[in-house]
């Protein structure tokens, strides 16, 4: 056997793999040397020579990745072929159109390990090998979890055949099922990704959004459009037709592909055991890796998601139990707290669903926004509505809302802080950046919360506002303030009590209310709101505005940030704004003093001129074609007419390099400035931005 090693990690070699030797105390490790430098280097010959050749070595490994070629390796653990996924899993890919793949990769290098899983070898074309990926998984004892399927990929190792003795703690050896080191196969990614979304279809752990519906859990109710929905179509009706096509079913389970493809799988249903779709491809209407019930998904496909329009139709037409409100008896029957009966003879006392004539001299004329003011004199937010910022992360959403405190404060107004995002010593220390006076921190109240609001909860925190009554209230961040209440962001059920039960109530005496929210990552499916439920914005009743990097800022480095007006249901910000949206850019400016300072004009102002001064150093920089200094750009754009502030010059430089517009060379304490690409005034936003 010592031979076969020696022979085995020869070829290994001679078909482009880092060979390395085995652990032999049973670890299925790599042997105790430096291994790490033939993650990206192959071994000598002198050196295969020097580990296998003296009839010591039991093992012989290879790492995956580039420097093996692409090479990668999946697996299928002992369990899971102990549970006969290897058979579904062929059976899978010959009926989903996949079969010439699968034995490609079965005839090409295919061996058993010695607790019973396989090992498939392969290359990957056109492109690089990911890092190891588990594909299926399930729970384990004691809360612990079990692999099913799993991949190694860029730097993993593996264990090959003929290996055997101490290299594993049974002694057994690892042999070749089928092919050879000779003949590993060579796939692409596609074929890649479509194998794998075969095993992906065995993973049992439990989905984050199943979860949340298990802890929420109620009886199904029939009376409901939904529930009945579900109950009586079958996936068959809802996909079919849409050009969904079967390719594998067993028991209850059913995979399934998409329209417009020609193999591999695109989804399931009841794979584990649960009525849901879940969806793999990131092709169709459905978001990747999230399940669906048969009423969620036809809210997708027919109602943009929007649940409420889709109990409504479904109702229309015949599911659920007809709601019978033809007569005060029904309606208390249906729901008895809408209204309260003295007797059977008396007519109804008081409730808000009862109309009533509108008395004009108790309703005013919708006031002027008064929170948050421009260099103009035109203010933003509005008292008593529910406004809202919202952006990326570190998007300056948060320092916008600050500004907005500390002219509170410095109007002598008290502000409350619902921090459920950052600590007191973070706002604290930012407000002191901004400049507020520390004297008027004794009108600032600020909370961390940590557990949901509870009724005794909401009573304190009213009766706080009731005794200070601030003219502004922030709320930073919504998404962990619902997750903390037990709410989902995606439910606009849970959105509207989140708005009812928290927000609403907030705006006793008048106050503005300012909610901070995180926007998606993806810019394509962002929409005009933030991450969540369509009623998030829908219970937004003053401002919303978005905040987006204009130019990159940080300590020491003024920036700018886009203001866009999304919703004003007043109407009073939009005809401030450029085209009804464009509301203006906060300008950042560091201070010599390490503080900054935050002002807001209307879109047209200084981030113009900055843009300007940007393309006009772009411009130089390309007539000139030569490294320089920051000083002598200065100097000599000076002597061309163009004055640029030292300030202004470093902004402006560090902008075109995060926009890979210069690169920059470090010489000593010196930066010297390269031209790469042309900056255009007009075309801010179509070149990359980086640290933002």
């Amino acid at each position: 056997m010592m031979n076969d090693i020696y022979l085995s990690a020869l070829q290994l070699a001679k078909e482009g793999i880092s060979v390395v030797p085995v652990s032999l105390d049973g670890s299925k490790k790599p042997a105790p040397f430096t291994w790490r430098k033939y993650q990206e280097e192959r071994p000598t010959t002198q050196e295969l020579v020097d580990w296998f050749s003296k009839g010591t070595q039991q093992g012989v490994g290879a790492i995956c990745g580039a420097v093996s070629g692409n090479l990668e390796m999946l697996e299928l653990e002992g369990r899971a072929v102990a549970a006969q996924i290897h058979i579904q899993a062929k059976d899978m890919a010959e009926n989903s159109g996949l079969g010439e793949i699968w034995q490609k990769i079965q005839d090409g290098y295919c061996e058993v390990t010695p607790s019973g899983g396989i090992h498939w070898l392969y290359r990957i074309k056109d492109g690089l090998v990911p890092g190891n990926q588990k594909l299926a998984r399930r729970p384990g004892e004691n809360g612990g979890v079990d692999v099913l399927c799993e991949t190694r990929g860029e730097g993993g190792f593996v264990i090959l055949a003929p290996s055997a003795g101490s290299c594993h703690p049974s002694g057994e050896p690892w042999k070749m099922l089928s092919g050879s080191i000779a003949t590993i196969p060579t796939i692409t990614l596609a074929e890649r990704e479509a194998l794998f979304s075969i095993f992906k279809c065995f993973d049992e752990m439990p989905k984050v959004e199943n979860i949340a519906q298990e802890i929420k859990s109620r009886e199904v109710n029939l009376s409901l459009p939904g529930d009945d929905y579900n109950s009586k179509v079958s996936w068959d009706q809802i996909l079919t037709p849409l050009g969904w096509s079967k390719v594998y079913t067993k028991n209850d389970a059913t995979a399934w592909r998409r329209p417009g493809k020609d193999e591999g799988i695109s989804a399931t249903t009841n794979f584990n055991g649960k009525d849901n779709l879940y969806v793999f491809t990131t092709s169709t209407i459905f978001e990747s890796e999230h399940s669906y019930s048969k009423f969620a998904a036809y809210a997708t496909l027919e109602h943009n998601g929007d649940f409420k329009a889709a109990a409504s139709a479904l109702r229309s037409q015949g599911y659920g139990k007809p709601i019978e409100l033809n007569t005060l008896a029904n309606l208390q029957t249906h729901s008895p707290s809408l209204v309260t009966l003295r007797d059977e003879n008396e007519e109804v006392t008081t409730s808000t669903w009862i109309p009533d004539f509108i008395n004009a001299d108790n309703i005013f004329d919708e006031p002027e926004p008064s929170i948050l003011a421009r260099l103009d004199g035109h203010c933003i937010f509005y008292a008593g509505k529910i406004n809202a910022l919202f952006g990326e992360s570190e998007s300056g959403k948060t320092w916008v809302a600050l500004e907005a405190v500390r002219q509170e404060l410095d109007k002598g107004n008290t502000v409350f802080y619902l921090d459920f995002e950052d600590s007191v010593r973070g706002i604290y220390n930012r407000l002191k950046t901004l400049g507020a006076d520390l004297r008027h921190f004794k009108s600032f109240l600020y909370s961390n919360p940590t557990e949901a609001l509870t009724a005794g909860a909401r009573e304190a925190l009213l009766t706080k506002i009731d005794e200070y009554k601030p003219s502004l209230i922030v709320v930073d961040g919504v998404n962990a303030a619902m997750n903390i209440m037990g709410l989902d962001l995606e439910k606009n059920k849970d959105a509207t009590s989140f708005s009812q039960e928290v927000l609403r109530p907030l705006r006793l005496h008048n106050a503005a209310i300012i909610t901070i929210d995180h926007v998606t990552k993806s810019k394509d499916n962002r929409g005009n709101y933030a991450i969540g439920a369509q009623a998030k914005r829908a219970d937004i009743d003053g401002c919303a505005v978005a905040v987006e990097v204009e130019i990159a800022f940080g300590r020491g480095i003024d920036g700018a940030l886009a203001l866009k007006v999304t919703k004003d249901r007043p109407g009073y910000v939009r005809a401030i704004c450029q085209e009804g949206k464009n509301l203006g850019v906060a300008n950042i400016k560091a201070l010599a003093t390490g503080n900054i300072k935050i002002t807001i004009e209307g879109a047209t102002a200084e981030v113009m001129n900055i843009e300007k001064k940007m393309e006009q150093v772009s411009t130089f920089m390309a007539e000139h074609g030569v490294e320089m200094g920051k000083n002598e750009i200065a100097t000599r754009l000076r002597k061309d007419g163009h004055s640029i502030g030292n300030d202004n010059m470093k902004v402006i430089l560090e902008s075109l390099v995060n926009r890979r517009c210069l690169s920059v060379r470090r010489v000593g304490q010196k930066s010297l400035y390269q031209y790469e690409m042309q900056y255009l005034a007009n075309d801010l936003k179509s070149l990359p931005v980086d640290n933002l």
